[in-house]
């Protein structure tokens, strides 16, 4: 059985809609025979990383080396910013850490093309 963190946010989301996700997150880990522990936090701003203390630990723990993986229900569990969005993710690359939507999205794919269209986009601009 493999030990992985999943993170989840949830804005202005009723206890049932909390309660109907994190049974869905249970569902995927079970399929998966993953060992979990969640991180979840209440947010006031689905754009802004800085004032998530669940976020913030997961990271240490990371930091740590107490999960080689993690599972986000989508990348919007993150952020709704790209560019919060790639910092995580390239977090988890310098701590080799793997990541997991349970929605499908290739994130390591999804960081490509954000990072070649950035790229073309400063490129174009010179």
């Amino acid at each position: 059985m493999e030990k992985v963190a999943v993170y989840a946010s949830f804005k202005n989301n009723s206890r049932s809609s909390i309660d109907f996700i994190l049974k869905q997150i249970a569902n995927w880990c079970f399929m998966k025979n993953y060992d979990y522990t969640i991180y979840f936090d209440k947010v006031k701003n689905c754009c802004n990383l800085n004032n998530r203390k669940e976020l913030n630990t997961l990271k240490e723990d990371i930091k740590n080396n107490e999960y080689s993986k993690i599972v986000i229900k989508d990348i919007t569990q993150l952020s709704k910013n790209t560019y919060h969005n790639i910092e995580f993710l390239k977090f988890l690359e310098n701590n080799n850490c793997k990541i997991e939507s349970m929605d499908g999205t290739d994130l390591c794919l999804y960081k490509k093309i954000v990072e070649k269209f950035n790229k073309n986009k400063e490129e174009f601009e010179r």
